[in-house]
């Protein structure tokens, strides 16, 4: 079993040379806003981080009167679009100053959210898009900047020798699998995007993460797919959706060891050793008692907060597992009494099992619904799988089922520069991204599928 931890790389602006593509990616999330610079060489596809800035979704200023407050995150933070504007516009001028760039140093700016996985605001999809453009535009970015080329002439002159564009322009798929032109669940672009950014960041590690695979982003909300082994293109088998982060959230609050306006990722989260473990795991199942993982229902329209829209699917296979709290105040209830002696330090642990745990049900899960094949992979993002002592547990947790275990941060952002790529049709074909674990390049392929 091979697992590993993938940090991408730190550097500065001095790395960036003619084969290098440079990415700024924002990301406005439940928790947190994001902005980072990234730069990978399209020769090797390793990626480097320039710069990364960090504030939390709470500190988005309030409203002001006359603006209109469209929604709320999953905690019930007001939100207007001129505030994402001058969010996404600050943290990105930050991001720009600290790496010591200029807008024209950029090849493109791709933004994303999770925000849209809350039931609530799914609907309001367009309005939070805009407000991220809008955001970028302030900071002088272009619209050519961020959409995609339409021909090879608006591919950036030094990048233009790795592009594709005239052999096959962009079809929608991401990283080789089939893209979904019907939104099934509303988190399912962050779902693709995690994916494809897991496979970025495997570039930077020794386990080659090409299909089939299955990735996880324990994120406030769940998200991430399933996708199989055809070609050119795989086919998604399943999504999830429901409460991840969220569960740490309310459990630290439901102890007072944070306020019912922060969140787990305001708590120091070091990695502590693992004693009185036996005592920890039997906690760990009497909590999960009041947490479902199952597969979603078909005649539901939102579970564990994130909206399911069947109108489009009534005749696919694709799968949807889901994570609920069936009964909140239980849930607390039961936590409090189980570390009622416990020390900081041994509540975190609590913390980190109980996260750990939830992996490893969305794993049996999928493999009870036959949906893990022998060669798969595993690949785990998100705040709520990758700090303290949740890695170890994790891979204790599953290690039986996957012989390949990616842990990494930030899978959204490199899933969105992933997107970039495919967008602009660059490809590295001695050292791919996409098709099959331990495959050759899948480009003739795919001129073939799509000359058809």
């Amino acid at each position: 079993m091979m697992q590993e931890y993938i940090e991408i790389e730190n550097t500065t602006k001095d790395v960036i040379v003619d084969n290098f593509y440079t990415v700024l990616s924002v990301e406005l999330g439940n928790t947190t806003i994001k902005s980072f610079i990234i730069t990978t060489n399209l020769k090797t596809n390793k990626s480097y981080l320039i710069n990364k800035c960090v504030k939390l979704t709470r500190n988005i200023r309030s409203p002001l009167a006359g603006e209109e407050v469209f929604g709320k995150t999953i905690w019930q933070k007001p939100l207007s679009k001129e505030a994402i504007v001058d969010s996404i516009y600050d943290i990105i001028c930050e991001c720009l100053s600290g790496a010591q760039l200029e807008v024209d140093d950029l090849d493109f700016v791709v933004r994303s959210t999770g925000i849209v996985a809350v039931a609530e605001l799914s609907d309001m999809m367009g309005v939070i898009i805009k407000a991220l453009s809008d955001g970028c535009l302030k900071c002088g970015i272009t619209p050519s900047q961020m959409k995609a080329p339409f021909k090879l002439d608006n591919i950036p002159q030094h990048i233009r020798r790795y592009s594709f564009f005239n052999t096959i322009e962009f079809d929608g798929s991401i990283v080789s699998v089939n893209p979904a032109y019907k939104a099934l669940v509303s988190n399912q672009m962050e779902s693709e995007l995690v994916n494809a950014g897991i496979k970025l960041a495997s570039k930077n590690s020794l386990v080659d993460f090409r299909n089939p695979v299955m990735s996880i982003d324990m994120g406030t909300t769940l998200a991430g797919c399933i996708v199989d082994s055809s070609t050119p293109y795989a086919n998604t088998l399943c999504y999830f959706i429901g409460v991840a982060g969220a569960i740490s959230d309310i459990l630290l609050r439901g102890c007072e060891i944070i306020n019912e306006s922060d969140s787990a990722i305001d708590v120091d989260e070091s990695v502590y050793s693992i004693e009185n473990y036996d005592e920890i795991g039997q906690n760990t199942q009497k909590i999960h008692e009041y947490i479902t993982v199952d597969e979603v229902p078909p005649d539901v329209s939102e579970y564990g907060g994130v909206k399911v829209d069947r109108s489009e699917y009534n005749d696919s296979s694709i799968k949807v597992i889901g994570s609920k709290i069936d009964d909140e105040k239980k849930l607390i209830e039961t936590f409090n009494r189980c570390i009622k002696n416990y020390n900081n330090d041994e509540i975190m642990l609590q913390i980190d099992d109980i996260n750990a745990y939830l992996i490893k049900r969305i794993v049996c899960k999928c493999k009870k619904l036959n949906l893990i094949c022998q060669d798969m992979s595993v690949g785990i993002t998100g705040r709520a799988a990758i700090t303290g002592c949740k890695r170890q547990l994790t891979t204790d947790y599953i290690s039986d089922i996957f012989d390949d275990i990616i842990f990494m941060q930030d899978g959204l952002a490199l899933g969105a520069l992933m997107m970039a790529r495919c967008m602009n049709s660059l490809g590295s074909p001695i050292n791919p991204i996409g098709g099959l674990k331990n495959g050759m390049c899948i480009m003739q392929q795919r001129v073939a599928y799509n000359k058809k």
